[in-house]
């Protein structure tokens, strides 16, 4: 026993002093499986449309189509899918870049509006109440020309590791796209095959309790993050219209409609947080622009444009799939974000929502079984 108890110590200890290079190892193989991962993602999102067509495509008269209906469904879905990409890099993805390209030309005019901000009355009340002159002069005193120089070098170092890291992940997910063509088309068979391993692995009474958690997890993410996808596209397309159609009449000066558009677009998919904060930068970027008027101008009609779909687009989507308190939302976000980034922040609130569901049907049973012991007695 003292020998097995020394032995395990000592594996023990072999094991933690090599935990980085192990750890690099995992990270490393979980890296080579990344396409799997986004193949299986692209085949779950993707697999309700395409078993809603097949559906359909089985009703036809056509009895070729009939028998391949999900081999057609998925090329179907997979060309629309495809359009989307071509539509979103050759119209969309130029549309951002100019709309940067333009924000870059205005730089040396907004440099100087806040330059004349800075000299305002309005700045010298802030600045009485916050002290913020006295940080600007000491950032200003202390920024010396080496720092500017290592700033950029370490930025342009930063840009090529990205370029290639964006590469890499391109790549991934085209071949991703591909894994899940294949998962799409072997899923019934896929499925099968995980049902036996959990007949074999675990009893009848459990395995129904995971298919059972499993279904409620499906529903609670698919509803909410297609919903939140949804909505999102929405309020890009609208909050694009609005920018536009104020900054074209005059009410207030914002040239970059569509990219501020498709950041409110994508920022409304984090509850609450998301929304606010892309609408406080377009108003930030109005009032460089063109001033208070602009800014307050902005920032009302896309308050307006969030209350709107807070009460009336959101709810008829998500059609109470998430009833879930704000105050467990906010929670739920916060700690997703700290824990797991921007990743955490999009599957905090479905994650909740299942943790609440386990919790009352938890409760539910305890009560049940007290309840019975109490008739026992």
């Amino acid at each position: 026993m003292a020998y097995f108890f020394i032995l395990t110590v000592f594996l023990l200890f072999n094991i933690l002093s090599n935990m980085n290079p192990i750890a690099k190892s995992i990270g490393h193989f979980l890296q080579i499986l990344s396409p799997l991962f986004f193949g299986a993602i692209f085949a779950y999102f993707l697999n309700k449309p395409v078993t809603k067509l097949m559906l359909l495509l089985k009703q036809t008269n056509a009895k070729f189509i009939r028998r391949h209906a999900r081999q057609f469904s998925i090329f179907i879905v997979y060309i629309f899918v495809l359009l989307l990409l071509f539509f979103s890099f050759y119209y969309l993805f130029p549309l951002v870049v100019r709309n940067l390209a333009e924000f870059l030309r205005l730089l040396p005019n907004i440099y100087h509006n806040i330059s004349q901000w800075l000299n305002s009355n309005q700045f010298q009340e802030l600045d009485n109440f916050l002290n913020i002159e006295e940080s600007i002069r000491y950032f200003v005193n202390n920024f010396t020309a080496q720092d500017a120089a290592r700033y950029i070098s370490s930025g342009i170092e930063s840009l090529s590791t990205f370029t290639l890291g964006l590469a890499a992940q391109v790549f991934r997910l085209i071949v991703g796209l591909i894994i899940s063509i294949y998962l799409l088309l072997y899923k019934k068979s896929i499925l099968q095959l995980i049902t036996r391993v959990g007949r074999i692995s675990t009893k009848e009474e459990h395995l129904r309790t995971i298919k059972y958690y499993l279904r409620q997890t499906d529903v609670i993410f698919y509803k909410f993050i297609s919903a939140q996808f949804l909505d999102a596209c929405i309020i890009w397309v609208l909050s694009t219209l609005l920018l536009s159609i104020m900054h074209f009449t005059g009410i207030a000066t914002n040239p970059f409609a569509v990219g501020l558009g498709l950041l409110i677009g994508i920022g409304n998919m984090i509850p609450y947080f998301g929304s606010i904060f892309a609408s406080l930068l377009a108003m930030l970027i109005a009032f460089f622009t063109g001033g208070w008027e602009a800014a307050l101008t902005t920032i009302t009609m896309l308050i307006i444009l969030q209350q709107i779909d807070g009460n009336i687009i959101g709810p008829k989507l998500m059609s109470g799939a998430l009833n879930v308190n704000p105050i467990i939302v906010i929670i739920s976000i916060s700690i997703g974000g700290a824990y797991f980034g921007i990743l955490g922040m999009f599957v905090a609130v479905p994650v909740a929502a299942l943790l609440k569901i386990i919790f009352l049907e938890y409760l539910e049973a305890r009560e049940d079984k007290m309840l019975l012991t109490d008739r026992e007695n």
